[in-house]
């Protein structure tokens, strides 16, 4: 029997969304990948692409974890859900407008101005050519591959079979498919390692996908993203070496809703026909 009685915060970025909880105070979610899916499940739970904890950590405001909908935990940086732990903390009084917070790629700092959440990235220092598209990492690796028509992609079939891929078949690789509509403007869709149906967007996807539209396609900054989800906004400076640095990602986040969720649903009843 599963069973949990929580408070919660949920969160969407661009359509992104996050269930939020705040281990600082008298609760403490402790990882569970069975827990973690039946949160995250659309019927049985609250629904979420993924949840996100805001913990204790010295030297900090605060650290964050990340856990994806499939119940396994997230392998590199949660860029809008690291957003809405942004807005979140600020809602908590933990911090003012400005936060110096851990994630699993290390040291992040984030503000909030005119109602925007801006979130500073690694910096990344190689956007490598493989097969038809571009390898990097930005905190979470990325595969993005430019396209003329980007709606018919066929997720399904071209996309999230390809998330173990050559030479990425062990760790998986979060696949990306940018068409470029303006000088300033791409749109992108993101096959995620840890969901099974395609999320409306991807912070740190939107990020790779802007930067290899910069390199590929000489864009400078900033550059406006279109998702399902909604525009984003990725600043940076391109070095003459072909190095990325000072890379934000921005936008606004929006907290749909908080309460208290009591699990006891049984998960043997899943998928009993």
């Amino acid at each position: 029997m599963v069973s949990i009685q929580l408070k919660f915060a949920k969160y969407q970025a661009a359509g992104n969304d996050f269930i939020i909880i705040n281990n600082l105070e008298d609760q403490y979610y402790t990882y569970d990948p069975i827990l973690t899916q039946q949160l995250c499940h659309r019927q049985f739970g609250v629904g979420a692409d993924g949840i996100i904890t805001i913990e204790k950590k010295g030297g900090y405001d605060f650290a964050l974890l990340h856990y994806n909908a499939d119940g396994s935990q997230g392998g590199g940086l949660c860029g809008n859900g690291s957003r809405s732990a942004i807005h979140y903390a600020q809602q908590l009084g933990i911090i003012d407008q400005k936060a110096h917070f851990m994630a699993i790629d290390g040291l992040h700092t984030g503000y909030i101005a005119n109602d925007l959440v801006h979130l500073t990235l690694q910096d990344v220092a190689l956007i490598q050519p493989l097969e038809s598209g571009y390898f990097l990492d930005n905190g979470t690796r990325h595969y993005v591959e430019m396209v003329d028509a980007i709606h018919e992609v066929n997720m399904q079939v071209v996309g999230f079979p390809r998330r173990n891929m050559h030479p990425f078949e062990k760790e998986g690789i979060n696949l990306n498919f940018v068409q470029l509509v303006e000088k300033d403007t791409i749109i992108v869709r993101t096959c995620e390692c840890g969901l099974e149906t395609e999320p409306l967007s991807c912070g740190t996807g939107v990020v790779a996908s802007a930067l290899v539209a910069s390199a590929h396609h000489g864009l400078n900054s900033p550059i406006t993203v279109r998702t399902k989800g909604g525009k984003l906004q990725v600043t940076f400076r391109r070095l003459a070496d072909g190095c990325f640095s000072h890379i934000h990602l921005v936008g606004r986040v929006y907290q749909s809703f908080h309460g208290m969720v009591h699990l006891t649903t049984p998960l043997t009843e899943w998928n009993t026909l």
